[in-house]
């Protein structure tokens, strides 16, 4: 199997971003793992990634406002949100925050399969 592009995963919880890695990887894509958007942000060259996963409340910064620097910084890597405390107008503030994709924790294979697959085109 051809590897696919390399996808960064952002999240504070020690055991998601393992567990997303594996899915990514039966995918036939590669992963990056971080700890917190600061550690993404300081990675070097961000332009090795073809989408960004993340999570949106995190310590410090949350995944909305990493979703704008990175609009900033690196126009054009697709940024998917996730979160498993749903708010009022959350998924909106994704959106306006420049995410091409929102998803809800748990979320099953294949609904991060066509999620990713949609980020991707966009």
């Amino acid at each position: 199997m051809v590897e696919k592009c390399l996808i960064g995963i952002v999240d504070d919880d020690i055991d998601l971003p393992i567990a997303l890695s594996s899915l990514l990887r039966s995918l036939g894509y590669r992963s990056e793992c971080f700890s917190s958007a600061a550690t993404l942000l300081s990675r070097g060259s961000l332009q090795d990634f073809c989408c960004i996963i993340s999570d949106v409340h995190m310590p410090a910064m949350t995944g909305l406002e990493l979703s704008r620097r990175l609009g900033d910084i690196e126009a054009g890597i697709p940024i998917i949100l996730m979160t498993g405390r749903m708010e009022t107008g959350l998924e909106e503030k994704a959106y306006a925050s420049g995410a091409k994709a929102f998803l809800t924790k748990p979320f099953d294979f294949e609904k991060l399969s066509a999620t990713l697959e949609e980020a991707l085109v966009r």
